[in-house]
């Protein structure tokens, strides 16, 4: 048991190395929001958090389908769902 819990610990830093460009848009009083990055900062998860109103790049485009906060990580894109699905089950 002790060798299994060794190895998800493994694999799950590695997984933490492996998403350094993450990056967090948020909105400011957003419930949701804080709970994303109460649940990074509970994980040991880096991430760089961005306000949209006052950070956002004047000639980059962010799709809110779904609202905020969306997660930028490698290239990919996640909603609130999304993000609680993949890292909740690590908390």
């Amino acid at each position: 048991m002790k060798s299994i819990c060794i190895q998800l610990t493994r694999q799950l830093e590695k997984k933490r190395m492996s998403e350094k460009d993450m990056t967090l848009y948020i909105l400011p009083s957003c419930c949701k929001c804080e709970e994303v990055i109460k649940l990074f900062s509970k994980l040991g998860i880096d991430v760089t958090v961005i306000n949209i109103f006052d950070n956002l790049d004047i000639g980059r485009s962010l799709t809110l389908d779904k609202g905020l906060p969306v997660l930028e990580l490698n290239d990919e894109w996640l909603d609130y769902e999304m993000i609680m699905k993949r890292y909740k089950s690590e908390g």
